[in-house]
């Protein structure tokens, strides 16, 4: 599976990042910042905050059979004087989003860079009224709102609204899943307060899933391919691909075949086959190899009359 763009270096990236995160304290004039750091798979900073002697605070978000809590803030009196370890941060954000990974092990260890004059405790307090939401139905659940994949598809969530930080009386600043740089402002927004909608929210698991397979090989997608997978993501949910393994297999090759593959016969066939047994298409993907799915893209192109 390929869908290769040229892009700039990982060096050209930090760069512009650590321009961009300049440029915000130097318009507030403190140079402190809060890291934001998740270490449900790894913790890769952590010998940089010990050796430098930063004061780290648990985020108590999950408690439930959690042996200790995966996030965590850095408190970083001053960047400059601090430089290592923040160009350390930030490098690793941008080698997370552009590394080769399975899906299942895509870490994203750097959240944010928050500034602010908040105290630690204010944040975390704040950081965790956030995370904890009522869906619905009335039940709790946790909106993983700093991980970069979620934060990213704001405007999404909430209806078009503006970006803006997700802690009132602080600058947000994160690495996308493109590695680009952004810093959400501390202004007033929904997404401070209000419930995201959770339709929007469910498939933002599936939209990620996609970019995750088109970037097996590394970053090889550009923003720009969203709007794709989300018109993938539809004709896959219409033949009901109600799995999103298999809603995300689809839609990725739709993707990078550019082909309307969901009228092709052959695919259509084994979609339904695989249904009567009980199985999964990515099961059945398994044995197919480049060729078989640039044939479903061949048919799928063909005029209707002439497709098997």
């Amino acid at each position: 599976m390929s869908a290769a763009h040229a892009f700039p270096s990982a060096e050209a990236r930090l760069e512009a990042a650590i321009a961009g995160m300049r440029a915000v304290l130097d318009r507030r004039g403190s140079r402190r910042l809060l890291l934001l750091c998740d270490t449900t798979l790894d913790d890769p900073l952590g010998d940089y905050f010990e050796a430098e002697g930063l004061t780290r605070r648990q985020v108590e978000l999950i408690s439930q059979g959690a042996s200790r809590a995966p996030l965590s803030l850095v408190e970083v009196p001053d960047e400059e004087r601090h430089e290592r370890v923040v160009n350390a941060s930030v490098r690793l954000a941008i080698a997370e989003a552009m590394r080769a990974a399975p899906a299942s092990r895509r870490p994203r260890s750097m959240a944010a860079w928050l500034a602010t004059d908040l105290p630690l405790a204010e944040v975390a307090r704040r950081m965790v009224l956030r995370g904890r939401l009522r869906d619905a139905q009335g039940r709790v659940r946790m909106f993983r709102y700093w991980d970069p994949r979620s934060t990213q598809f704001q405007r999404e969530l909430y209806a078009g609204a503006t970006p803006a930080s997700w802690i009132a009386g602080t600058v947000w600043m994160y690495v996308d899943a493109f590695a680009h740089w952004h810093a959400l402002p501390d202004s007033v927004g929904p997404m401070q307060e209000a419930l995201p909608d959770w339709a929007r929210l469910n498939r933002l698991g599936c939209i990620n899933a996609v970019l995750q397979r088109l970037n097996t090989e590394g970053l090889r997608c550009v923003p720009e391919v969203l709007e794709p997978v989300r018109q993938a993501l539809d004709r896959g949910a219409a033949l009901a691909l109600a799995d999103d393994e298999d809603l995300s297999l689809f839609a990725a090759w739709r993707v990078v075949l550019d082909a309307p593959i969901e009228r092709a016969p052959s695919l259509l066939a084994l979609i339904e086959e695989v249904r009567e047994e009980g199985g999964r298409l990515r099961h059945a993907a398994r044995d197919m190899d480049d060729e078989d799915w640039q044939a479903f893209a061949q048919e799928a192109r063909m005029p209707e009359g002439l497709r098997a």
